[in-house]
C-alpha cells in the first residue's frame, strides 16, 4: 500500500477506544501466560506513577489543542485549525497519544506480564499506522514547510 492511498481504518476508531481493546487484550494475556511476582508496594507504585505521567502528559496536549482554539477531534483531523509545536509538542508530537501509551504500560506494569509487551508493542504499531500517519499526511498538506519543519525538530513518541 502506498504511503498516500487512505485505508478503511485510517483515523476511524478513536484512540480511547484503541487503548481500551488493547487493555483487554492485555489482560487475556496475563489469563493465558500467568504473570510474576512483585513486592505490592513496588507494583502500586509504579503502577501509579506511570498512570500520573500518562494523564500530565495527555492532558497537557490536550491544554495545549485548546489554548490555540483547535480540535482535539481525532476521528475528523481536518477539523484542526492551527499547527500547534509549542509546549509539550516541544517534546513529542503526539502527547495525547503517548499519554495512552503511559496508561496502558501502568496497566501492565500491575499485571506483571512480560506478555503485556505485546500489547503495547500492537498499541503502537497501531496507532502509528492508523492513526498517527494519516493525520501527519493531512497536517503536511494542510500546513506544509510548516509542519515538514516540526517533523524535523520533534519526534513522533518520544
Amino acid at each position: 500500500m502506498s504511503k498516500l492511498q487512505e485505508h478503511p481504518l485510517d483515523t476511524k476508531i478513536p484512540p480511547p477506544v484503541v487503548l481500551l481493546l488493547h487493555m483487554l487484550a492485555s489482560w487475556g494475556l496475563v489469563q493465558i501466560t500467568g504473570h510474576f511476582t512483585m513486592a505490592e508496594s513496588l507494583k502500586i507504585g509504579g503502577t501509579l506513577v506511570l498512570s500520573s505521567i500518562g494523564v500530565v502528559v495527555a492532558l497537557a496536549g490536550v491544554w495545549a489543542f485548546r489554548r490555540h482554539n483547535t480540535s482535539v477531534d481525532p476521528v475528523h483531523v481536518d477539523k484542526a485549525s492551527t499547527l500547534v509545536t509549542d509546549g509539550v509538542y516541544r517534546f513529542t508530537r503526539n502527547p495525547m497519544y503517548v499519554g495512552l501509551l503511559c496508561l496502558l504500560v501502568a496497566q501492565n506494569w500491575y499485571l506483571t506480564s512480560p506478555a503485556g509487551a505485546l500489547a503495547v508493542l500492537s498499541f503502537i504499531g497501531y496507532m502509528t499506522r492508523f492513526q498517527i500517519k494519516p493525520e501527519e499526511r493531512f497536517l503536511l498538506k494542510a500546513y506544509g514547510q510548516a509542519y515538514r519543519d516540526f517533523l524535523g525538530t520533534t519526534r513522533r513518541w518520544l
